[in-house]
């Protein structure tokens, strides 16, 4: 199973991965924006799934990257209602993803917010943000910082 570090933990396996944002996920309270960061391939949207699941949403969950925004209802939870997956990893600019309505739910006490790729969009994100860094470090293994 997965080894906490201090603010880092190390999975060993996309199970390992999934359960643990699920176990993150039943922490959220509403409000939370997650800056998801890391290379191709290192994990960022199977992290998304496992928090998705840990909320309850039993959708599928796969990447933005061509549509930017997915919004899932969350309905088994007391305050929060949504779950906003964002992938900025197109963008050149926020204000694309302020125009397809992204403000209206970073910062939203009934929503939690996780973006992928949040370097590209650094202008609009609040101040007050939680920083995951996924890095790939062998076979299955992955490095999760929390910050």
């Amino acid at each position: 199973m997965a080894q906490n570090i201090k603010d880092m933990i190390i999975t060993n396996s996309e199970q390992e991965t999934l359960a643990f944002a699920k176990k993150l996920a039943k922490k959220a309270c509403g409000g939370e924006v997650y800056a998801l960061s890391g290379d191709l391939g290192a994990g960022k949207t199977v992290f998304t799934r496992g928090f998705a699941t840990g909320l309850g949403i039993k959708r599928n969950v796969n990447s933005p990257t061509f549509v930017l925004m997915k919004i899932y209802p969350v309905k088994k939870h007391k305050t929060i209602k949504h779950l906003c997956h964002i992938d900025a990893y197109r963008l050149k600019s926020a204000r694309d993803l302020a125009s397809i309505g992204a403000l209206d739910y970073l910062g939203k006490k009934d929503c939690v917010v996780l973006v992928e790729w949040p370097e590209n969009i650094k202008k609009i994100l609040p101040k007050k943000l939680k920083l995951i860094k996924i890095k790939h470090q062998k076979e299955n293994q992955r490095e999760i910082i929390l910050s």
